[in-house]
């Protein structure tokens, strides 16, 4: 891990394993559009180019599942993240937020932000998302999560 690398040391902080929900949002009426569970690892590897990774599994209540990996790496003072599936940014904006930028490669005109705030205590992370189609605000998600272990290996 770079020492000078802010964004990577508050990411450290974030490793283990988080549990919790997603609920999308249509922001022009509050309906909730789509909702599901999920279980996500965060692992921070030392040594080699990837400095984050990411292992998501998602559930819904019809049986449905889906399980997708997210890669990163470190670059001056950011994270930056290309798996050919997304392509953005993160970075730290203050000791316990997060700020990321990404958009789809199948679908340019879809670009997303996310807020990630740390719990002071480590145990809960808030997420919100805002997604912009043809820089058209159309889609907002909230996301609660828990950390159900600090190592990993716990998945």
């Amino acid at each position: 891990m770079s020492v000078s690398n802010p964004t990577l040391a508050l990411l450290r902080q974030h490793v283990g394993v988080w549990e919790g929900d997603y609920t999308h949002v249509d922001p022009a009426d509050r309906s909730v559009q789509e909702s599901y569970a999920f279980r996500i690892r965060v692992e921070c590897p030392d040594g080699g180019p990837i400095a984050y990774r990411q292992t998501s599994r998602y559930r819904w209540d019809d049986g449905r599942t889906s399980e997708l990996v997210y890669t990163g790496t470190a670059h001056g003072d950011r994270l930056l993240i290309d798996d050919g599936r997304i392509r953005g940014e993160i970075r730290a904006i203050e000791p316990q937020t997060l700020f990321m930028r990404f958009g789809f490669t199948a679908d340019p005109g879809n670009q997303v932000t996310e807020m990630i705030q740390l719990s002071r205590d480590g145990r809960h992370r808030a997420r919100t998302w805002h997604w912009l189609r043809d820089e058209q605000l159309w889609r907002i998600t909230l996301v609660r999560e828990r950390r159900t272990s600090r190592d990993p290996s716990d998945w």
